[in-house]
């Protein structure tokens, strides 16, 4: 009989194609089946994250409701993985004796072994993974760890420095998943535009992008998390050339003082990312870019702050995201002492509200406009509609387009916007 398998996966893509590489291993195998019911399942798998607080919180009660299902019936098992254990090893095998096995994030092919008991008899394992995303969709990730060394971070302390695959690896892993029906691939690293960088190679990336390019079935490529001060000349000219690289770029900026930005250990200042911001705009016609920023580092006063704000007012990012600073023990950044957190949510609170404004100012524009639309899923807040995107939305990122009518998960069909669901969802008709 097979052993029944709930999984559940917390933090980032890089850590879902983690779960995904974990999951196809044993399934592999042909002695397990995936349940989505803790209480269904003998072998529960909670790939966890520990980047930032509020995600270390969210791991150990997902945890804790795993070990609760356990008490329900102790034949059950629980099996942790990913970025918190290898961040909290001995505190988390000491705290949580009920844990009856934990897997590293450089331990994943270890994961048929623990939970199984038995070793895992495969070549080339990333041709194992198992696509728990939108069979028309996939993360594909090119590199593991990061080497750019910015003070608040702790991803260097949890996954290494920059480890780069090889390019062939990665275009057979690309060629497979669209054997299995992916046509948007999602380029993913910790910083994609860093690949190869390790081995001294500048123009890694591109040389990549134009591999993927040759794929037959794969009709979209995004790239994510690029560092500003990476994003070559050659690069934007890619993207403005490409036929299926959408024009959007996530650039991850944090903040705009040049103070605040040396402190975090970021390599370029507010001068050098506007230039970059300018050429984005000014070479690619209609690029989309999103961009996260952090509130309330340490070294943030008022006039740090109200720089960043009238910045993001002046720019208007087609898509931004807001996180708190987290003081995290082993950073660098640590020793610089925290703010207050109701000062920290206040600026949240008020960066947030500009862009809800930003958003629907961006968005009544497109009322009218064409736009290439690729199909998810039905719609359940809308009947008669399905949830689609065009290449301005990254999946569960961005708004979404509810389109009108009934159409294939995965198709790309022509629309037209005819006006907002919301402040960052748009409604559209089939052409």
């Amino acid at each position: 009989m097979k052993k029944k398998i709930a999984v559940i996966s917390l933090g980032c893509p890089k850590n879902w194609v983690d779960t995904e590489l974990m999951v196809g291993l044993l399934k592999a195998t042909g002695e397990v089946e995936l349940v989505s019911s803790l209480e269904a399942a003998d072998v529960i798998l909670v790939n966890t994250c520990g980047f930032i607080t509020p995600a270390k919180e969210e791991s150990i009660d997902e945890i804790l409701n795993a070990i609760e299902a356990k008490k329900q019936s102790p034949d059950k098992k629980v099996v942790v993985a990913g970025c918190l254990y290898q961040r909290y090893k001995e505190e988390l095998k000491r705290e949580l004796p009920e844990v009856d096995a934990f897997i590293g994030v450089n331990e994943l092919l270890r994961s048929v072994e623990r939970i199984l008991n038995r070793k895992a008899a495969v070549r080339k394992p990333y041709l194992y993974r198992e696509v728990l995303t939108p069979p028309h969709l996939a993360y594909l990730k090119i590199a593991e760890g990061c080497s750019n060394a910015c003070t608040y971070c702790a991803i260097p302390i949890i996954r290494g420095p920059l480890k780069s695959r090889p390019v062939n690896e990665v275009v057979e892993e690309a060629k497979r998943l669209a054997e299995r029906g992916v046509k948007e691939l999602y380029v993913i690293a910790q910083d994609t535009t860093a690949y190869r960088r390790d081995f001294g190679e500048e123009k890694a990336l591109i040389k990549l992008l134009e591999q993927l390019e040759k794929v037959e079935g794969i009709e979209w490529i995004r790239l994510m998390y690029t560092y500003p001060s990476h994003i070559t000349d050659n690069l934007i000219d890619y993207m403005a050339s490409s036929e299926k690289l959408v024009k959007y770029i996530d650039v991850p900026l944090q903040h705009i003082n040049d103070k605040v930005l040396a402190s975090m250990g970021r390599k370029y200042t507010r001068a050098s990312a506007e230039k970059l911001l300018e050429k984005l705009r000014l070479r690619v016609p209609g690029i989309a870019i999103r961009t996260t920023f952090i509130v309330g580092f340490p070294t943030e006063g008022e006039a740090e702050f109200e720089e960043l704000h009238t910045f993001i007012k002046e720019f208007k990012f087609d898509w931004a995201g807001f996180f708190k600073y987290s003081r995290e023990e082993g950073t660098a950044a640590y020793r610089l002492g925290d703010l207050p957190e109701e000062l920290k949510d206040s600026r949240l609170n008020l960066l947030e509200e500009t862009q809800f404004w930003i958003y629907e100012e961006l968005h009544r524009s497109l009322v009218g406009k064409r736009l290439k639309l690729i199909v998810d899923s039905p719609s359940s807040d809308m009947p008669g509609f399905v949830e689609a995107r065009s290449y301005r939305n990254a999946y569960e990122i961005d708004g979404i387009v509810y389109l009108k009518g009934n159409h294939t998960p995965g198709k790309i069909v022509e629309a037209k916007v005819t006006g907002l669901a919301s402040n960052v969802d748009l409604t559209a008709e089939p052409l």
